[in-house]
């Protein structure tokens, strides 16, 4: 079902890295969202006025709430795909974060009130009246969330949307919502037992938690979180495949949306190769990384010492030492200045974020060690954190 829509309402839909074939994905699945929302909601609200429920009613409005969010979805797309400007050089890809979080404020909101209907049930309980047509609907409503789960989640995989994934899960929260309702009415009517406040109650719940599993990925995303892993190590490896690359470290990657990905590194290179033609293989990785994964890349030369026994040797040496202090410190940028008195490395170390020491601790423990090795030695260190976000 999910391809043949594709088929017939997105043009090209396998070119899933235009950015215009992005948006008509985004758009369907907008428009999927706001039909079946609302013609699950009218169904559901004949139920309730049928049962007198107010787990009914409050499912009812669930499904508004997703009709809602399906237009700030749809409306997040459409900005997103707005072009770059003066005051936003980097483009608007991050309206589709910005609409996630709005989705996940109106299911926060909605939660709230049906908490608060349904305690007054509880206080106030009314009898439930059972029906057929009713439970028929409810049990549709099921089959047609299932759907959408599914549904949304392809789209999302196939154009890597968080706002996508985030609707497919709070479809498959609606099921959830939807079959407790559907035992709520059930143990009414068979066990003689008011529950249905109770089931608000529950319905409420799982609305609040996928509101809140809502809004903290889409805040991750707009505050900044680290790229997927996979993604590092690839950008590394292929910068990497070039000989005269031979290292690379502070690699930054930028999220500005879909699409909008800033990598900043640095890479070590020989600092005796000719300067233009180093420049022109940095030019070719640009081109290679902005042509295999659509990301504007920025690579910065340090330029280190590869044909000096001493400083290769001393070099080894101290990144042996840091690995006693723990394995995941690593040291890059390594010089060494010889003085009458005493010898100078300078180096960075990068350590994680919480690391369980303090900079000046990780300084200390470096310095304690250099000495081991020649007690001229004189530790310049530079603390870097291990960052990959942005």
């Amino acid at each position: 079902m999910t391809k043949l829509l594709l088929r017939w309402f997105v043009k090209d839909y396998k070119n899933v890295q235009d950015p215009a074939v992005r948006r008509r994905y985004g758009t369907m699945g907008g428009v999927v969202g706001i039909l079946c929302n609302v013609l699950l909601c009218a169904a559901k609200m004949v139920a309730g006025i049928l049962t007198g429920s107010v787990s009914v009613m409050a499912d009812a409005f669930n499904n508004l709430s997703d009709a809602g969010s399906s237009v700030v979805t749809l409306v997040g797309f459409k900005m997103s795909g707005r072009p770059a400007d003066d005051e936003h050089p980097f483009g608007h890809g991050r309206m589709e974060y910005i609409s996630g979080f709005v989705v996940s404020m109106v299911i926060i909101l909605v939660g709230v009130e049906l908490v608060r209907s349904s305690v007054e049930k509880i206080i106030t309980p009314e009898p439930v009246e059972f029906g057929v047509v009713p439970l028929v609907i409810l049990l549709l409503s099921i089959a047609v969330k299932l759907w959408m789960c599914l549904f949304n989640r392809k789209l999302g995989a196939a154009i890597q949307s968080s706002a996508m994934k985030a609707t497919a899960m709070d479809s498959l929260s609606d099921v959830a919502a939807t079959t407790a309702v559907v035992v709520g009415i059930l143990v009414g009517h068979f066990a003689q037992v008011a529950i249905d406040g109770y089931v608000g109650v529950l319905v409420a719940l799982f609305i609040l938690y996928t509101g809140y599993n809502t809004a903290k990925e889409t805040m991750n995303l707009l505050l900044g979180e680290a790229p997927d892993a996979e993604f590092v190590r690839q950008i590394e490896k292929r910068v990497l495949s070039y000989p005269e690359i031979m290292g690379v470290h502070d690699l930054i990657v930028h999220n500005y949306g879909p699409g909008h990905t800033v990598v900043s590194l640095h890479a070590e290179v020989p600092c005796h190769v000719d300067i233009l033609k180093i420049h022109d293989t940095i030019d070719n990785i640009e081109r290679k990384l902005h042509e295999e994964f659509g990301c504007e890349a920025v690579i910065h030369m340090d330029p280190i010492v590869t044909d000096d026994q001493k400083i290769n040797e001393v070099h080894a040496k101290v990144a042996s030492l840091v690995k006693l202090i723990d394995p995941v410190i690593t040291v890059h940028d390594f010089r060494m200045v010889t003085g009458p008195t005493h010898t100078n490395l300078i180096f960075d170390v990068v350590v994680p974020h919480r690391f369980r020491l303090t900079d000046e601790e990780v300084k200390q423990a470096v310095n304690l060690g250099v000495k081991t090795l020649d007690s001229t030695y004189e530790a310049v260190i530079n603390v870097d954190k291990a960052y990959i976000g942005g």
